[in-house]
């Protein structure tokens, strides 16, 4: 494609972004399954380790099938977006070999000790045990407050020592949200950093960067990957210089980098990704009306509904309200765990994402490390049942809930 072509459509970047010509002329980007790379000379390789001269050295440091996944999410996550000067606003993205990779290099490099970080109930398992297990000792620590309410977001940050405000939006399980804009503006106010994790919503749905956030993570495991067929993580940053610089070596040092083959796999999923969240959508929207209707079922998390108390803000910062939902079952533990056994059709797994409906039961799976006391305040109570809505007829998903839910 001519990169003077003005592209103006979703779907035409997805496909295209980042893409260079291969020098053998290949219509995919190639696998580059190579460790190392050569230079012409001694002179090329020691202007290639002081930074004169843009190449590859070593995998680990960047390899051009990763190159390639970097720069599709990059554009996708800065599409239509404008910085002050109402230039095109540009980030630098860190293909990780996971989710988790990405947050603890975003983590290392951008807070030192002493530093606070305040963020919300509900996060991410993973990221929430990273908080309260891994960082303390470095004498990191994590304030969890409901940033749903902005006065006490405001508090909190004029209390002082708050270094980075983190966020998850649609939250990992109950679908919470918060509000990007306003809580954007007050870290601003504050001298606070913003990182988003935007894995439920994707670039298509959400961009983070629109409302001043300055750091962006993916799990791209998920619905950017869509297919369930590799491991992988992103990080993106706004402060280009920052990214190159600090935030590379950290990366670089710790060792989380991706490889080529899922960095492939990923550039053939993310082609798909506007037509497979448009059926993700339809089809989370049928799947919530017939929860809320259903007697077995004492609550729904969907942002679709007017019923949840985030819909107005995430219809005001999302194009559509998403492929993940998750719903309470009335008798508690003993029902999510019968629900779960008597499903057919659709999946026991804790991941998500994928084209097909997955259902998890995070007490006692993607949350079992996290007290029941701490699970209930963060309304991830023992009936909670997570759902990733599949890509299926609508129909049969609908089927195969009614006869486990008896």
């Amino acid at each position: 494609m001519d990169k003077d072509f003005p592209i103006s459509g979703w779907t035409s970047l997805a496909v295209h972004g980042g893409h260079k010509m291969d020098p053998m002329y290949a219509h995919q980007v190639p696998i580059y399954a190579s460790s190392t790379y050569l230079y012409d000379t001694a002179e090329q390789g020691m202007r290639r380790f002081s930074g004169q001269e843009e190449g590859y050295i070593y995998s680990r440091w960047g390899n051009p099938t990763i190159s390639e996944a970097e720069q599709k999410i990059e554009a996708l996550e800065t599409f239509g977006l404008s910085d002050r000067n109402a230039s095109a606003l540009q980030a630098k993205g860190i293909l990780h070999a996971s989710g988790m990779a990405a947050i603890s290099t975003l983590m290392i490099a951008a807070l030192k000790p002493g530093d606070k970080i305040l963020t919300h109930f509900s996060l991410y398992g993973g990221t929430d045990e990273l908080l309260q297990k891994i960082l303390p000792p470095l004498n990191i620590h994590a304030e969890i407050i409901d940033l749903r309410d902005l006065n006490k977001a405001e508090s909190a940050m004029k209390a002082g020592g708050i270094k980075m405000l983190y966020l998850e939006t649609p939250a990992n399980p109950t679908i919470q949200c918060v509000d990007l804009d306003e809580l954007c503006k007050l870290a601003k106010q504050y001298n606070i950093i913003v990182a988003c994790d935007n894995t439920f919503a994707t670039p298509f749905l959400q961009q983070p960067f629109r409302y001043g956030a300055d750091f962006i993570v993916h799990s791209t495991t998920k619905f950017l990957n869509g297919h369930g067929t590799a491991i992988g993580g992103i990080l993106l940053g706004r402060d280009i210089q920052f990214m190159k610089g600090h935030v590379t070596k950290v990366h670089r040092l710790l060792g989380g980098n991706a490889n080529p083959f899922d960095a492939f796999l990923l550039i053939q999923g993310i082609k798909t990704l506007e037509l497979r969240l448009e059926r993700h959508c339809t089809n989370a929207m049928e799947v919530a009306n017939f929860l809320e209707r259903n007697q077995a079922v004492g609550k729904v998390n969907y942002v679709g509904l007017e019923s949840h108390p985030d819909h107005k803000v995430a219809m005001k910062q999302m194009r559509r309200p998403g492929g993940m939902l998750s719903f309470e079952l009335k008798n508690g533990l003993r029902a999510g765990i019968d629900f779960m056994n008597k499903l057919k059709m659709c999946l026991r797994t804790v991941s998500l994402g994928t084209c097909d409906t997955l259902l998890s039961h995070p007490a006692s799976m993607s949350h079992a490390g996290i007290p029941k006391e701490q699970r209930d305040k963060y309304g991830i109570t023992d009936g909670l049942i997570r759902m990733n809505v599949g890509i299926e007829n609508v129909r049969d998903i609908i089927v195969d809930l009614e006869q486990a839910l008896k």
